[in-house]
């Protein structure tokens, strides 16, 4: 797998982890509208799309489904999966990927493999990854939205790919548990230290000044010279019991090196 895609894939997972996590005295089902508006990108252009997300959540594990793509967290196996559906492969990583990231960029720096050039790029992305940082700022403005009060929250992310603004909706007709949200987040930065685990941390302080479940979110996020912008709608919230066998891996899939994302 190229840098480049697996750094963008790591990034799809670390944005759509920040709605995962909810009160879960019992089984969770989500269901999300998602659009984003064309755009263009390294000379290729990206029509508007929308999609319907379905979200599995449990105390130990997460689905999410997408119209064409998956993606499965399971903290029981310390592993995640991204699935392709028209190519029926899948990816699978180990759970604590900030650590693996960390080692594997450690280990192309030490080597003699690359030239001077390609060090001084992978030492700017790495500085990139430290300066991460994600910042929450309540406003104070409510409204309703659908059957929900829902209170207004400014979120400031700075990446390693661009920043990001999003302006979030959150109600507490809905009750979020940041316990469980911590060990998710704690899991996949691979704890405190390196590049990941801390921006992780910081990030959980952050997202804890949410109040309930983000019900609406419009965000905008610079991107390769992009300028991306995509809105997320909770669209039902329920408890139920999570069909049998749905974190486990279809059959007839193949693992692979690499996954193609749609944008």
């Amino acid at each position: 797998m190229s840098n480049t895609r697996f750094f963008r894939m790591m990034f799809i997972v670390l944005i759509g982890i920040l709605i995962f996590s909810t009160g879960l005295q019992a089984d969770i089902f989500m269901k999300q509208k998602s659009h984003t508006d064309g755009f263009q990108m390294m000379g290729q252009s990206q029509p508007a799309k929308d999609e319907i997300q379905n979200i599995w959540i449990t105390s130990e594990k997460i689905r999410s489904d997408g119209e064409n793509q998956s993606f499965i967290m399971r903290l029981d196996q310390k592993k995640m999966y991204m699935l392709n559906h028209k190519e029926k492969t899948y990816v699978e990583m180990p759970l604590n990927f900030g650590k693996m990231v960390d080692s594997k960029m450690q280990e192309a720096m030490e080597g003699e493999d690359m030239s001077t050039e390609e060090k001084e790029k992978m030492m700017q992305m790495m500085q990139g990854m430290t300066q991460m940082k994600v910042t929450v700022t309540p406003t104070g403005e409510t409204k309703k939205i659908g059957d929900w009060n829902c209170q207004k929250y400014i979120q400031s992310m700075q990446t390693m790919m661009g920043p990001a603004t999003s302006e979030i909706w959150a109600t507490e007709d809905l009750k979020m548990d940041y316990e469980v949200y911590s060990k998710f987040m704690a899991a996949m930065g691979g704890g405190p230290g390196g590049m990941f685990g801390d921006f992780m941390t910081d990030m959980i302080k952050e997202m804890e000044k949410i109040k309930g479940v983000p019900v609406l979110t419009i965000g905008t996020m610079n991107m390769m010279g992009a300028s991306v912008k995509t809105t997320q709608e909770l669209l039902e919230f329920k408890e139920d019991t999570a069909p049998s066998g749905i974190f486990n891996l279809p059959s007839g899939y193949k693992k692979t090196e690499e996954m193609n994302f749609q944008p």
